[in-house]
């Protein structure tokens, strides 16, 4: 048992801490009661005249790569001066008074002079600035009104995108200038310049939102910071994966909208890192071969892993840079890039690009008439440089001659392909055009590419034409295909019969504040389909394409590359005349 012995008189210190203790109880009752009571009036007044204003906070965007990590798209900071407008109030009364003198004047009179002390305040702040950094600048009236108006409680941007000779003049001397400040922004960069840019696309400037949905609640923003987003390519397909989550800020602003204090509330999280299986070497060598064909060539190049789908490249000629997007593009520079009549260098030609297949077509054709037992490839045709299709006669740039299956395909006879064109008819071409997924999108870009157009058999029972069906046999009249599908059925028949979903994301880099980088990868090699094509059919075929390149009176022979055997079909589309030199309008 603990006994407690009583306090002893001589025991003085205690009493002073007790007596102090119950004085400091005595002296914050009083306080709270003069704060709570007394003052209530005062503080109630200050609440009426103050607000707050939500501001957005962009998030860094996330970073595109090659398969090889080759940075394709990035942040750079941008380093801008900012003036605080509720640091200039003692200056707008002292104008204004130096502008007003010993005058009278109206309402109205007054309203406008303020208007006028307070741009004359600012823009010889300005100036000063500007002496500083050393470069020119005025300060444009409407503009400065307008921040005034809606946002002086944020920095008003006077000088964007400062060179570092110009930070460092600012650094040095910047403290003399009263209101000015540094602020870093993030600035979309592309360090490949045109690069596989119709892959990437480009950037403009956000419209402001009235709201915005985040992953746990919706926003609303007085203010928002600049910011970009994606109109075309990637960086439109994937833009919630790469722009993140913003951050916003609170500002409290007094009864005349100026700043009093703000705080960061909510921080942003950075977009994903797009990791793409593009590999920019073999993508540069596409643009630079097309290039060199002709400086001024409009046409596409396209390099398909045909053993899973990857795309290693995708070029579409002629190209742009998307760096001239990120900043002020001066109507003279845009207004020739989408001029109809104009070289439409921001158009993507790999898969919004609709042409008839010509030739290329050829191979499907081969191909369902191996498969019907049509077609024996060890059989002679005769050619007799024309065919005879009811009473037109079509050209044969073949010639005359014994034809098998594989002469005819190196030499790409127009009337060795229609012959059998029509013995297969419209259904079995329709049939097979079917499993390659002619007239349909092939994924890639979704939203940004086109389908094409190829024959239903509701089409063919409105009425049909062997005529027609001869056209189709030799890929003209109505089929259209885009680059990207003849990429994907080409690889089809090399791979041995699979026809993949295209592949162009390889995966998402994120970086984890406890786990740290963390990829995610996109199923590979996805099936959309098998042909039903036998292997020694296939095995036909695919000999034929290696003759189309390799034998020295192929089609193909120009491309034909010392060292290495190269399998293809080559293909002109009429667009204008039929081969007889009639229109096919």
């Amino acid at each position: 048992m603990i006994a407690l012995s009583p306090m002893k008189r001589s025991d003085h210190s205690l009493l002073w801490l007790g007596g102090f203790m119950l004085l400091s109880l005595v002296l914050i009752i009083v306080r709270l009661w003069h704060v709570q009571v007394l003052s209530f009036d005062k503080y109630e007044r200050y609440r009426e005249v103050q607000s707050h204003r939500t501001v957005r906070l962009p998030a860094p965007r996330g970073m595109i790569f090659d398969r090889q990590g080759e940075v394709l798209a990035e942040n750079e900071p941008a380093f801008n001066i900012v003036m605080y407008l509720d640091q200039f109030r003692e200056d707008f009364r002292t104008t204004y008074a130096g502008l007003k003198a010993d005058r009278k004047l109206t309402t109205a009179q007054s309203l406008s002079l303020q208007k006028d002390a307070r741009y004359q305040a600012v823009s010889n702040a300005v100036y000063r600035a500007s002496l500083v950094v050393g470069q020119p600048s005025r300060l444009i009236r409407k503009r400065f009104e307008e921040h005034y108006a809606r946002s002086r409680y944020v920095a008003m941007p006077v000088f964007e995108d400062l060179s570092r000779e110009q930070m460092a003049r600012f650094m040095e001397q910047g403290s003399r200038l009263k209101g000015f400040d540094m602020e870093v922004r993030a600035s979309r960069r592309y360090p490949q310049g045109s690069l596989a840019s119709h892959l990437l696309g480009y950037m403009r400037p956000r419209s402001r939102q009235a709201s915005e949905e985040g992953p746990e609640l919706k926003m609303t923003y007085d203010y928002e910071f600049p910011d970009f987003t994606g109109i075309s390519g990637l960086e439109r397909v994937y833009e919630e994966e790469l722009r993140g989550e913003p951050g916003a800020k609170s500002i409290l602003v007094n009864n005349l909208i100026y700043r009093e204090e703000e705080e960061a509330w909510l921080p942003s999280l950075p977009g994903k890192n797009l990791i793409l299986t593009l590999d920019s070497r073999i993508q540069r060598a596409a643009e630079e071969a097309l290039r060199h064909y002709d400086p001024h060539v409009k046409g596409a190049m396209i390099v398909m892993d045909c053993q899973n789908g990857d795309i290693l490249a995708l070029a579409s000629a002629p190209t742009f840079d998307p760096n001239l997007f990120v900043g002020h593009l001066p109507s003279s520079v845009y207004e020739p890039m989408v001029d109809p009549k104009g070289p439409k260098p921001l158009f993507n030609r790999a898969t919004h690009g609709q042409y008839q297949p010509g030739s290329t077509f050829k191979m499907l054709i081969g191909l369902a008439g191996l498969e019907l037992g049509l077609i024996d490839p060890a059989s002679s045709f005769q050619g007799d440089g024309y065919i005879m299709v009811g009473q037109r006669r079509i050209a044969d740039t073949a010639g005359y001659g014994q034809f098998d299956f594989d002469r005819a395909f190196y030499k790409s006879s127009n009337a060795y392909f229609i012959h059998y064109g029509l013995k297969l008819g419209m259904n079995n071409i329709i049939r097979w055009g079917d499993q390659f997924f002619l007239g349909q999108e092939t994924g890639l870009l979704p939203g940004q590419e086109a389908s094409g157009f190829f024959p239903t058999p509701s089409l063919v029972a409105k009425g049909w034409h062997p005529g027609e069906t001869a056209n189709l046999s030799i890929g003209q009249d109505k089929v259209v295909v885009t680059p990207l599908q003849m990429a994907v059925m080409t690889s089809a028949i090399a791979n041995g019969g699979k026809v993949f979903w295209p592949r162009l994301v390889a995966g998402w880099e994120t970086l984890d504040p406890i786990l740290g980088k963390q990829f995610e990868s996109t199923p590979k090699g996805r099936l959309r389909a098998q042909l039903s094509a036998t292997s020694g059919n296939l095995a036909i075929l695919q000999h034929a394409m290696l003759q189309d390149v390799e034998h020295p009176a192929g089609s193909g022979a120009p491309c034909r590359i010392p060292g290495y055997l190269v399998a293809g079909k080559t293909g002109t589309a009429e667009t204008e005349r039929r081969l007889d030199g009639r229109k096919i309008k």
